[in-house]
């Protein structure tokens, strides 16, 4: 699908027509194959294979066949909460920026691309791209934040479980999931890097940085250094959960072997004397009508005092 966004009194409305031709904004998602060949015709890009990468960037100055330059990037989207599959958690960005025109591709649709183009203040109007290209990458990285945040939640309720139930199954498999996000936004973050860097030195082809646009770059470069403070902290949290996991399962394994070889010790006594008093031979009370329970007896006593002897060695 598509939708387009035009200048109107300083602020951008989304257009009735979706055709990207007669506006300065349009946002292409889901399936446009059509759409996204006849992109790629044009200004001799590779939407179709770089909207589906999800793993890297891309960054690159492009000059088309009418002379007009223009950049072309592509940063990277993690929606944690989303309820997207592990392997699909992160969508590529793409969007051409021009002298006066922007055009956004994802794979998916994402909703805050929408919500933030819909009613786009702008203080320049004729430089727009700039204005609106930072405040997009602003608001995303805003997003990535609160969504790396929620994770403390995660970790929370993590910790809640181990203390509860210990290190049963559904715990290792929530520290395994947690895990893999902490690779997958560690990755992110530091691609996304580049594409800031990128930006920074080649806006000058398509117009000049106000100093409001240097402050929302030097804010970008802020957020990138807090999100990977964050992920830095939580990763070496979450190695220090798994190490106390492993510990206590050790700790449980070693605790249930113990009890079993205490019981095993124990049982041997009266397995001794009744497999003695169990040989075809002659043995104490074999006639007695309560032989069997002066055995038995005998085999309790013994097994305590074995039990009080180890307790006193301090054994058990």
């Amino acid at each position: 699908m598509i939708q387009s966004f035009e200048l109107v009194r300083n602020h951008l409305k989304p257009a009735s027509n979706g055709d990207y031709h007669s506006y300065e904004v349009s946002y292409i998602y889901e399936d446009e194959a059509k759409l996204i060949n006849e992109l790629n015709k044009q200004y001799n890009v590779k939407l179709d294979e770089i909207v589906k990468f999800d793993d890297e960037v891309a960054c690159d100055c492009i000059t088309d066949d009418d002379g007009e330059t223009f950049l072309f990037i592509s940063f990277l989207l993690p929606e944690l909460n989303s309820g997207l599959h592990l392997d699909n958690l992160v969508t590529s960005t793409v969007i051409l920026i021009f002298d006066n025109k922007l055009i956004f591709v994802t794979k998916r649709k994402v909703k805050s691309v929408i919500n933030l183009l819909s009613n786009f203040p702008l203080l320049n109007s004729k430089n727009f791209v700039i204005g609106v290209t930072l405040k997009m990458l602003d608001s995303t990285f805003g997003l990535m934040i609160d969504e790396l945040r929620s994770l403390k939640k995660k970790i929370d309720k993590l910790e809640t479980s181990i203390t509860k139930t210990g290190p049963v199954k559904p715990v290792f498999s929530d520290l395994l999931l947690l895990q893999k996000y902490m690779l997958t936004l560690s990755s992110t973050y530091q691609s996304n890097k580049k594409v800031i860097n990128f930006l920074k030195n080649n806006f000058h082809t398509i117009g000049s940085l106000s100093e409001e646009n240097e402050k929302a770059i030097s804010r970008l470069y802020d957020k990138i250094d807090t999100m990977n403070r964050i992920i830095t902290s939580y990763s070496a949290y979450l190695d220090n959960l798994e190490s106390m996991i492993n510990n206590m399962a050790s700790y449980q394994l070693n605790t249930v072997m113990k009890t079993l070889t205490e019981i095993s010790i124990i049982l041997t006594v009266p397995a001794i004397i009744f497999g003695l008093w169990g040989i075809n031979v002659h043995v104490p009370f074999e006639k007695s009508g309560n032989g069997l329970w002066f055995v038995v007896g005998i085999s309790i006593m013994l097994s305590v005092i074995v039990w009080l002897w180890l307790r006193r060695k301090k054994y058990f």
